[in-house]
């Protein structure tokens, strides 16, 4: 009853949709048929730790994070409404965990990425609005070359506006996303509410991407960077579902966030100083640039010693 009054009283206002839908999701499916029926004054914390204790034997520890962070945030609210004196969410230790092994960070070739595109705006002989569906598909594929050479979310991209782009001076001004999580198509709109504050940002693009885009300025006659024919917004899963079908064809694994890794990834192998790369994804910390989107695999470092002790000959004994 509290978590729900909570998200009433202040979260209503405090959170975007998709953020609401996450703590909704969590309190449902792990708190509100266990300790949830339990009167909040009773909870201390042993009977808090014994419940994250048992639900270690089931769910892995992102899960535990985020049940802990559900709880958190009510009791939190708890004291401030009056109805307890005293927080044992902090004491809570969730259980030990092995670091998982580095996963292979996805990124797509500039061949495969060529492939997508090129089926992307082709023309169905059987479309049966050849006008419109040619500027939404030619949409859908800037959209790709915007991720590609911008490393977007594809949120920020689809919520773009030609003003954002100042072509001469090579700049882009990322300041809103469209939110579509947690709601309904009809209900989609822009929001100035961004991931994080460095998510707002005026970053430097490259040449290529600004005549890309001059070409499609000329085509496009909505202030909207990305949109449908009529000028509407376009929901991301419009274009993921395409993707999907020409993807599925081509027999080529690819989905929208592999862009933001590949130009991360091409960034820091060329040697641009993390911090420059930093800023260029709006990180808030250079730790994150360097820890998500950086994973030189055995290959790249062969391939670093070769050619760093390649001209180096020793003689042993």
């Amino acid at each position: 009853d509290i978590f729900y009054e909570y998200m009433e009283v202040e979260g209503e206002n405090k959170y975007a949709p998709a953020t609401k839908a996450y703590y909704f999701h969590t309190h449902k499916g792990y708190i509100k048929n266990n300790i949830g029926a339990e009167l909040i004054t009773s909870l201390k914390y042993v009977n808090l730790q014994k419940f994250f204790n048992e639900l270690a034997e089931t769910y892995n520890h992102p899960t535990l994070k985020n049940v802990k962070k559900t709880l958190a945030v009510t009791f939190k609210y708890a004291i401030r409404a009056g109805y307890i004196r005293e927080n044992p969410i902090p004491y809570i230790q969730l259980p030990k965990y092995n670091v998982p092994e580095r996963v292979k960070v996805e990124t797509v070739s500039d061949e495969d990425l060529n492939k997508i595109l090129n089926a992307l705006i082709k023309m169905s002989k059987h479309n049966p609005r050849p006008r419109t569906s040619k500027f939404t598909f030619q949409a859908q594929a800037m959209a790709l070359i915007i991720g590609r050479y911008t490393g977007l979310r594809i949120s920020e991209t689809l919520g773009l506006m030609k003003k954002d782009f100042d072509l001469e001076n090579h700049t882009m001004t990322v300041q809103r996303r469209l939110e579509y999580a947690g709601v309904g198509r009809s209900k989609m709109h822009l929001t100035d509410r961004m991931k994080t504050a460095n998510s707002k940002a005026t970053v430097e693009i490259s040449r290529k991407l600004s005549n890309y885009l001059r070409k499609w300025f000329e085509i496009n006659p909505y202030d909207m960077v990305i949109c449908n024919a009529d000028g509407s917004l376009m929901s991301p899963e419009t274009l993921n579902v395409r993707l999907r079908q020409i993807t599925k064809e081509l027999n080529i694994h690819f989905h929208y966030h592999m862009l933001r890794h590949t130009y991360a990834t091409e960034l820091m192998m060329a040697g641009v100083n993390p911090i420059v790369v930093k800023d260029l994804l709006r990180h808030s910390e250079v730790n994150t640039t360097w820890s998500i989107y950086t994973h030189p695999q055995n290959d790249d470092q062969r391939d670093v010693l070769d050619s760093i002790y390649a001209d180096m000959q020793q003689k042993v004994g």
